[in-house]
């Protein structure tokens, strides 16, 4: 009886080995890119990744899109196809009587809320604005596109108060999209003349999560289930 008992004591333990060493080899597979930029320096991931985009607010009386170029091989960057993620229809939804915000679903419209960034493709965000109809440039999230190589967008901040310059804005010129959601401020103003505040279009980015994370999950609970399912019939026998 007893030699029984250890029968099932080590076959409940392989069956768990088994579903723990599935489990893990799925979700060592299924984890994020091994290597990303996702800051002022531009926007690449090693893998092919989808990114989520959710708006936060916009502020000011330009009326602003924002939008996903590629940086081609020779500098020059490319408007990409589906690549518009929020469009003002209208400056704010209600002029200076809300410090002219713009509102979702009101003055701001979301055409696309996520994003696939090809595989070791370079990439960067741009606020292309009009004021009263006419063209008044573009805010780049990667420095070198825009004025002097100015800083115009941070990563992992919403910005400062309104009007006033954030002070520390250079402390915030990288984040991980994929520790959750990450606020990515911009400056709407290109010239030298911008306040800085970079709380003018606020987004949240985060990578989703690959499809076979949750299956691998899904797999190592069922390795679980069917070694309490042993270790119960074991028990039983052992009886």
């Amino acid at each position: 009886m007893m030699q029984d008992t250890n029968k099932g004591v080590q076959q409940v333990n392989k069956t768990l080995i088994i579903g723990i060493t599935a489990a893990t080899a799925i979700l060592g597979i299924a984890g994020p890119a091994s290597a990303f930029t996702f800051g002022t320096n531009g926007i690449s991931f090693e893998k092919e990744q989808q990114v989520k985009f959710n708006f936060v607010h916009s502020y000011g009386a330009y009326q602003s899109t924002l939008k996903v170029f590629e940086v081609l091989s020779n500098g020059s960057l490319q408007a990409v196809e589906n690549g518009v993620l929020f469009q003002e229809v209208k400056a704010s939804d209600n002029k200076s009587a809300n410090n002219y915000q713009s509102t979702l679903g009101n003055a701001m419209q979301m055409v696309n809320d996520t994003f696939t960034f090809l595989a070791n493709k370079v990439y960067t965000l741009g606020l292309v604005s009009t004021y009263n109809g006419k063209t008044v440039g573009s805010a780049f999230s990667s420095s070198e596109f825009n004025a002097n190589n100015s800083q115009r967008a941070v990563f992992g901040s919403l910005g400062g108060d309104e009007g006033k310059a954030f002070t520390t804005a250079s402390s915030f010129q990288s984040s991980n999209p994929f520790s959750g959601p990450v606020a990515l401020g911009f400056e709407d103003r290109r010239s030298a003349q911008a306040d800085l505040d970079f709380n003018d279009f606020v987004v949240t980015a985060e990578a989703v999560p690959e499809p076979l994370t949750m299956g691998g999950l899904a797999l190592g609970a069922a390795g679980l289930a069917a070694a309490r399912r042993s270790r119960t019939r074991r028990s039983t026998d052992a009886q």
